[in-house]
């Protein structure tokens, strides 16, 4: 049986070197500081897509009052996610007759919504808002190209036009506005979003230069736990 002070925060068990005995002839070897480097870091666990969700579902419940983009364990849990689209095809649906999809992959209705977007070649959203505390994205297939914009009140005004290819980034409104989408002719593209609370309105701009010309949309998904929905 291994007790609770003997297994570190990310599952290994602790293994302490049994102390030498009290015996006169024991002799002390030494080390010089070369030798006394430390050892390489472990790699960190990889993790499922069913161990990212209960992670999420734990955080995300909390009641510590900890802001969305401060939780440091969601982002490295995103981070470490595998990614396998062996388990994520079953949520990868496209539509050709729509710039991408919102395929939910689980949610309490209360504190997240997780689902994953498959973007068409060459198609973008609006420019829209996050009335949810925050949204964090995580690439996974293709070439994603986000466009950030300033409301000054009369126009939208960009702030940054970046590709992303990897890894994992987070918005708000209080960075802004912003569209994102598949820049490629080619390939088509998948990311995974985290939304905290779930929302099912944002607000939409369809011209950058009317700051004051915005509408309200629905958010519905196109599918839900791998099955289409009628909508």
């Amino acid at each position: 049986m291994i007790s609770r002070s003997n297994v570190s925060r990310d599952g290994h068990m602790i293994v302490q070197d049994a102390p030498h005995p009290r015996d006169e002839h024991h002799t002390v070897k030494t080390t010089n500081s070369a030798q006394q480097a430390k050892a390489p870091a472990l790699p960190r666990k990889v993790l499922t897509l069913q161990e990212l969700v209960e992670v999420i579902d734990m955080e995300t419940q909390l009641n510590d009052g900890i802001a969305l983009h401060k939780k440091d364990d969601i982002k490295q849990a995103l981070v470490d996610f595998d990614g396998n689209m062996d388990v994520l095809q079953r949520y990868a649906k496209f539509d050709p007759t729509r710039n991408y999809t919102r395929n939910l992959i689980s949610t309490d209705n209360t504190s997240y919504a997780l689902m994953l977007l498959c973007w068409n070649r060459g198609k973008y959203s609006p420019i829209h808002d996050h009335p949810s505390d925050g949204c964090w994205v995580r690439h996974i297939q293709g070439t994603l190209n986000e466009v950030r914009y300033w409301n000054n009140g009369e126009t939208l005004v960009e702030t940054s036009n970046i590709v992303i290819t990897s890894g994992v980034s987070y918005m708000d409104d209080s960075l802004g506005l912003h569209k994102i989408g598949n820049p490629s002719q080619d390939v088509d593209a998948i990311t995974l979003h985290l939304y905290s609370p779930p929302y099912e309105k944002c607000r939409l701009w369809l011209d950058p230069c009317d700051a004051t010309n915005s509408s309200t949309a629905v958010a519905n998904f196109y599918s839900e736990y791998g099955e289409r929905t009628q909508g």
